[in-house]
C-alpha cells in the first residue's frame, strides 16, 4: 500500500536536525571543527528530508482532498502540523551558522520568520478553539497540543541569531518587531504550558499508554524553549524598548533547569521501561524536546561557565543519540507494517 504522509512524519527530520545541534554545540564546548563538520553534514541530510517529505505531505492532500477534512478533524494531527514551522526556524537558523551569511540572506531569512511565525500562530490559535468548541476524546488530550505552543515561542531560534548583535542588516525598526513577537509569544507559550498542560497531564495518569508515553517528554521542550527566550531577551536591552536584567534571566532559566532534570528522569524512565514496546512515530517525541533541553543548557553554560550545565550537555547528547536510534528503528518497523498491510 502506499504510505499516507501526515503531520506525524515531520518530527523525523527536526529529530535528526537535533543531531546536527548537538554537534555544533559539541564543537564550540570542545573547540573541535569535526564536530562542526559533522553538524553541517547532518543540516543537508535533514534539509533533503524537509523537501521529500513537504512534497510528499502536499501530495498526499492534493492527491485526496477528502483526506483533508478527515485530518482536520484530529486534534492532535493539526497540532503536528506546527512542526512545519519550527523546521522553517531550525533551518533558519542553522543556515546562518553553516554557510556564509550576506545581507540578502539575512533579510530573506527575516521574512521566513515572520511568515514561520504567522504560520504557528494560526496553527496554535485553530487548536485552542478545538480544545474549546470540540468533543475531545480523554486520549486525545495528551501533551502532543502543547506542539503549537512551544513551536511558537520556537520562534526565537531564527529570531536572535539574524538580529545584532549577531547581525546588523535588519533596521532597528524590524528587530523591534522581531523582539515584540518573541515577549508576545512567550506569554501564550507559558499559560498555555499551565493551563492545557495541567489538563494534559491529567489525562495522561487517567489513561495510561505506552504509546503515547513518549509525549511525557513534551513539556521539557515547553520549559526549556521558555528558558532559551529568557535567556535571550537581555541581547535587546539596546533597543531600549523593553528591560531585562541578565542575571535575572539566568535565575529563572536555572530555575526551570530543575523542571528540565525532573522531566526528563522520568520520562528515559518511561523510555527504559517500554524499550521492548512497538511503538508508533510519536516516539520522536524522545528525542525533539530533549534537542530544546541541550540547547537551553548550552546557552546557560555559555553565560554562567557552571560546571554541571556542561556535564549535561554531554549527558543530554549521548540520551538523544539513544533516543534517536530507538526512535528510527521504530520508524522502520513502522513503516515496514504499512508495506506489508
Amino acid at each position: 500500500m502506499n504510505i499516507k504522509i501526515t503531520a506525524e512524519w515531520f518530527p523525523i527530520v527536526l529529530g535528526t536536525m537535533v543531531l546536527s545541534l548537538i554537534s555544533w554545540e559539541n564543537s564550540v564546548i570542545w573547540n573541535n571543527l569535526y564536530f562542526f563538520d559533522i553538524g553541517k553534514i547532518i543540516y543537508y541530510i535533514g534539509l533533503f528530508l524537509f523537501i521529500i517529505f513537504l512534497i510528499l505531505f502536499s501530495y498526499s492532500y492534493l492527491s485526496n482532498p477528502p483526506m483533508i477534512k478527515e485530518d482536520f478533524n484530529k486534534i492532535n494531527r493539526v497540532a503536528f502540523t506546527a512542526f512545519i514551522g519550527v523546521l522553517l526556524f531550525v533551518f533558519g537558523f542553522f543556515t546562518t551558522v553553516y554557510i556564509k551569511s550576506s545581507p540578502l540572506m539575512i533579510n530573506f531569512l527575516y521574512y521566513v520568520y515572520i511568515f514561520a511565525f504567522l504560520f504557528v500562530l494560526s496553527i496554535n490559535i485553530i487548536v485552542s478553539y478545538k480544545l474549546f468548541s470540540q468533543s475531545i476524546k480523554q486520549e486525545e488530550l495528551n501533551y502532543s497540543v502543547l506542539v503549537p505552543s512551544i513551536a511558537l515561542s520556537a520562534n526565537v531560534i531564527l529570531g536572535a541569531p539574524i538580529l545584532p548583535p549577531y547581525f546588523s542588516y535588519l533596521t532597528k525598526e524590524e528587530a523591534e518587531i522581531a523582539y515584540f513577537i518573541m515577549l508576545f509569544s512567550v506569554g501564550i507559550t507559558f499559560f498555555q504550558f499551565i493551563f492545557i498542560g495541567t489538563a494534559a497531564f491529567l489525562s495522561h495518569v487517567y489513561t495510561k499508554s505506552y504509546q503515547t508515553s513518549p509525549a511525557i517528554m513534551i513539556p521539557l521542550g515547553a520549559s526549556s524553549i521558555i528558558a532559551i527566550n529568557l535567556l535571550t531577551f537581555p541581547s535587546y536591552n539596546y533597543l531600549n524598548l523593553f528591560y531585562f536584567p541578565t542575571k535575572f534571566a539566568i535565575t529563572i532559566s536555572i530555575i526551570l533547569w530543575g523542571f528540565e532534570v525532573w522531566n526528563f528522569i522520568v520520562a528515559a524512565i518511561l523510555a527504559i521501561k517500554n524499550v521492548r514496546m512497538k511503538m508508533p512515530l510519536t516516539v520522536w517525541a524522545y528525542v525533539f524536546p530533549v534537542g530544546i533541553a541541550s540547547f537551553a543548557d548550552f546557552m546557560l553554560y555559555e553565560e554562567t561557565k557552571i560546571a554541571i550545565f556542561f556535564v549535561s550537555i554531554d549527558i543530554l547528547s549521548i540520551a538523544i543519540i539513544l533516543f534517536y536510534i530507538y526512535a528510527m528503528y521504530n520508524t522502520i518497523n513502522t513503516i515496514r507494517s504499512l508495506k506489508s498491510s
